[in-house]
């Protein structure tokens, strides 16, 4: 009994995300069904970088000691999707005893 509890646990757990996006499709909206046939525009080209090279050069001798930084400092990050995995391997364990 507890293993057929534990399989409509599970299959109802995976299907959560499948039934959050289903959904009544609506209309395509106004703006993709009447979108104009113009020319694609080219992008502006990327301004001189002399004077992006200047300007760092004045940040870095404002700021010597920044050159020294050493990094390391960083932690362990979870997410949510271990957290459910996690969670549903406690259950699978707990239901399964």
């Amino acid at each position: 009994m507890k293993k057929l509890i534990t399989g409509v646990l599970l299959v109802a757990l995976c299907c959560v995300p499948l039934i959050a996006q289903a959904g009544i499709p609506r209309a395509p909206s106004a703006a993709v069904v009447e979108a104009p046939g113009g020319q694609l525009v080219a992008s502006a080209p990327v301004a001189d970088s002399v004077g992006g090279t200047r300007d760092y050069a004045t940040r870095e001798a404002a700021a010597p000691q920044l050159g020294q930084f050493e990094g390391g400092g960083g932690g362990i990050y979870i997410g949510t999707g271990v957290l459910v995995v996690v969670l549903v391997v406690v259950l699978v364990i707990v239901l399964l005893r």
